[in-house]
């Protein structure tokens, strides 16, 4: 198969963009030269096809190049994240054995070419070698890498290319490490597609990324929430889409519907995903005409999921071969359906609702309570920014319900608050204790950091 060859791109799209790096466009055509001396870079070090190589990809040209590199060679990827300590990057290396670890810039071409290829295309990879090795953020526990087949990135990009299909002129920016499989998806989805990805490198800034997407005419955007509400901050008030931006994918976090409303508002075409690293990321995206409804779209072509017991599951083309450190069949059903551990039901319209992780339900009284439901209701208090919702041991209940909040100081009100509480929410789920931070620390992956969340309001509350 050569849908993930940068070389058979470079013959069927020769001339067409590929990267725009810095404002400057490459084509498939000189990319493909480039990643001709990073192969023979590999060769000289003495990486055979196939063995896994290890490195940490930034958002840059390097980074994209090599990638293109082994994925030329069926060589499987193993992702470090670029903010990894040395610790973190050590255990996952000496759990994965890579062959070889990258550290270092692509040769320089020119002083390569005598070495490397020509364009001639090697024998296709089999599709159901691993491309990558992907690790999950480990926020229930010690990371863990999925083994994610060239099979599974090409199931993803057809299910994505039969939501939102694809046109001419479209260039999707990469603004996450691809160390995450969603920032990893873009650049296999637009080689497969043979189209354009602009590269921002980070850390992410609203009013750069504004600038870039305005000048390199960006079509399509993917980001966690956090960064959304960035962009639409009041240190950007002025800011409106360009007519060229027709699809901003939202997923990794949960979408509150009041940053779907302000999206909505500012004529943002905002469209909430839901995925997971053993999916190849997205498994369920709306539509545009579904774009600021609740939900996050329906099940996308060739994947299925299904409520078990009040837990998503999914099965489909798209899904991990297993997890490197464990047995195969670990993670899913006997009748091979993925385990997800989060909880959702779908709506009438066929959506699917997401309501948490099955493993951050409070029960308090012997009653459940879904901490995204508490805080997607504290979002809809004027002045409340964020809400993070946990819960601390209480010696009657069980669990008592604690919230932090972010919040502006001129909007705030805590007996708005305080009286909507008793109003709107049932006893057992109201928040018996509150605590402000000025900002919610996230982890790598651009999530709330919920364990640091409670560390903070924790000692705030003199209960650390």
């Amino acid at each position: 198969m050569t849908e993930l060859s940068i070389l058979a791109a470079a013959q069927e799209a020769r001339g067409r963009d590929c990267l725009v790096v810095k404002g400057r466009v490459l084509s498939y055509d000189e990319v493909a030269r480039r990643v001709r001396a990073a192969i023979a870079a590999l060769r000289d070090r003495g990486v055979a096809n196939g063995e896994r190589v290890a490195l940490a990809p930034e958002v840059d040209l390097d980074s994209v190049l090599w990638l293109y590199a082994l994925f030329e060679l069926g060589c499987p990827a193993v992702l470090l994240h670029p903010r990894m300590t040395e610790r973190e990057r050590q255990l996952i290396i000496d759990r994965s054995r890579p062959a070889h670890v990258i550290t270092s810039p692509v040769p320089d071409s020119t002083q390569a070419a005598k070495r490397a290829p020509g364009d001639e295309i090697g024998e296709p990879v089999p599709d159901d070698r691993a491309l990558a090795v992907v690790y999950t953020s480990g926020t229930s526990g010690e990371p863990q890498g999925a083994r994610l087949s060239r099979r599974a990135f090409i199931a993803s990009a057809r299910a994505h290319t039969a939501n939102l299909g694809w046109q001419h002129r479209d260039r999707w920016l990469l603004c996450m490490p691809p160390a995450h499989v969603g920032g990893l998806s873009i650049l296999t989805r637009c080689l497969i597609a043979r189209r354009c990805a602009v590269l921002m490198p980070g850390p992410f800034d609203p009013r750069k990324t504004i600038e870039v997407m305005e000048r390199d005419r960006v079509t399509l955007l993917s980001v966690v929430p956090t960064m959304l509400r960035r962009l639409l901050s009041v240190d950007n008030p002025q800011w409106e889409p360009s007519p060229d931006l027709r699809a901003v994918l939202v997923g990794g976090a949960p979408f509150p519907d009041g940053l779907r409303a302000e999206s909505a508002r500012r004529g943002v075409p905002a469209l909430a995903t839901y995925g997971c690293t053993e999916a190849c990321s997205q498994v369920a995206t709306q539509r545009l005409d579904q774009g600021g409804t609740s939900g996050c779209g329906t099940p996308l072509s060739g994947i299925e999921i299904r409520i078990e017991g009040g837990e998503i599951q999914i099965r489909g083309d798209v899904l991990m071969d297993g997890y490197l450190e464990q047995d195969a069949d670990s993670p899913f059903t006997p009748d091979r359906w993925l385990r997800t551990g989060d909880a959702g039901s779908f709506l009438p319209d066929g959506q699917l609702f997401v309501h948490g992780r099955i493993d951050e339900m409070i029960v308090t009284g012997g009653e459940n309570v879904a901490p995204l439901e508490v805080e997607t209701w504290l979002e809809t208090i004027p002045g409340v920014r964020s809400a993070c919702v946990f819960s601390v041991p209480h010696e009657e209940w069980g669990e008592e319900v604690v919230a932090a909040i972010v919040s502006e100081p001129s909007q705030y009100d805590a007996g708005v608050l305080r009286d909507r509480l008793r109003a709107e929410l049932a006893p057992h789920k109201r928040p018996k204790r509150m605590c402000r931070l000025e900002a919610m620390p996230l982890n790598r992956a651009g999530k709330v950091d919920r364990a640091e969340v409670a560390r903070q309001c924790l000692g705030k509350l003199g209960l650390a």
